[in-house]
């Protein structure tokens, strides 16, 4: 049954990362993350692959401040994240739901972020 989370999980991430890459930036403001991608993907005329680096980058940023918090253990949780605006999507599976406020607010604390959205599911029990 732990492959079939997963499937959904990587299912989910797709959807996920879908609906993140089709919103339209809220603003042009560059996220304040103190990574060099970052600040030159935030510029016009900067390549898509740089723009994909800087997310990837920021998004890996998040996903680290949630393997340093405690309380998350044995959550999925996968990170989308756009370094332009500073959006940062959850998404995933947790094992109660006191461990998705402790992802979002930690998620909310990292340098850069300006708003975080919550599409984690609590993991059935079996």
């Amino acid at each position: 049954m732990r492959t079939t989370y997963k499937a959904v999980l990587w299912a989910l991430a797709g959807w996920l990362s879908t609906v993140a890459l089709a919103q339209e930036p809220a603003s042009n403001a560059a996220a304040q993350n103190g990574a060099t991608v970052a600040s030159e993907a935030s510029q016009p005329g900067v390549s898509k692959k740089a723009e994909r680096a800087a997310n990837r980058l920021f998004a890996k940023k998040v996903h680290q401040a949630l393997n340093k918090t405690k309380g998350l253990a044995g959550a999925d949780i996968a990170v989308f994240a756009n370094s332009r605006t500073g959006d940062v999507i959850l998404g995933g599976f947790i094992d109660n739901q006191d461990q998705e406020h402790i992802a979002t607010e930690a998620a909310g604390k990292v340098p850069g972020v300006k708003s975080v959205t919550s599409k984690i599911v609590l993991r059935p029990q079996l």
